[in-house]
């Protein structure tokens, strides 16, 4: 009888093994929180966005008018996401950067600035790949960057415009901790790689 139940018992957990296997980790823990470095190109997008909207020329009253191209170290991103189910999740992030560049006044004389970005978005993610370990999937974000300037002594302060990103491709190996890489363009950068944590 012992044997009998034993040989039961091993069947059972044979059979609930593969259905465990499948469960969705999305499902398990709903909630994401993501740390990733972006490799960032944004130094020159940011200018020209600032550029764009004429941001420097109204912040300084006219006397610089344009912001040049400058360098980026990377972008440090805090995410969280909520998934309503194993395909769509909704979040926001916080991202970090910053730039070196040149300001440039109407005789077209160079001031070297630091100018540090903080981005604020709301996020959309589409998970359309899950096997066991391994996951995969896009994201899409939309909100505001705020640019800390100290442009040169007589202006500083915090200069706001729209900003988004999206990551064309998410790659994600783990369960409850996963490694990822993601790739895309926008505030965070071309390339974020980070980790996460599922609760």
């Amino acid at each position: 009888m012992k044997k009998m139940f034993m040989g039961l018992l091993a069947i059972g957990c044979l059979l609930a093994a593969p259905s465990a296997k499948a469960q969705n980790i999305n499902e398990i823990c709903p909630n994401e929180i993501s740390f990733s470095y972006g490799v960032s190109l944004i130094g020159a997008a940011t200018a020209n966005l600032i550029n764009t909207f004429e941001l420097v020329e109204q912040f300084t009253d006219g006397d610089y008018i344009a912001l040049k191209s400058g360098g980026s170290k990377g972008v440090l991103n805090l995410g969280y996401i909520y998934h309503f189910n194993k395909v769509v999740g909704l979040g926001g992030h916080f991202g970090f950067n910053r730039i070196s560049a040149n300001l440039s006044d109407n005789t077209g004389q160079l001031t070297a600035v630091s100018v540090n970005i903080y981005s604020m978005m709301v996020d959309a993610k589409l998970n359309w790949f899950r096997y066991d370990i391994f996951g995969m999937y896009s994201k899409i974000g939309l909100g505001a960057m705020c640019l800390n300037t100290n442009l040169v002594e007589e202006y500083s302060g915090n200069i706001w415009a729209p900003t988004a990103h999206i990551s064309l491709i998410g790659m994600e190996v783990g369960r409850q901790f996963s490694g990822f890489l993601e790739l895309g363009a926008g505030m965070k950068g071309i390339a974020q790689f980070g980790v996460k944590f599922h609760f």
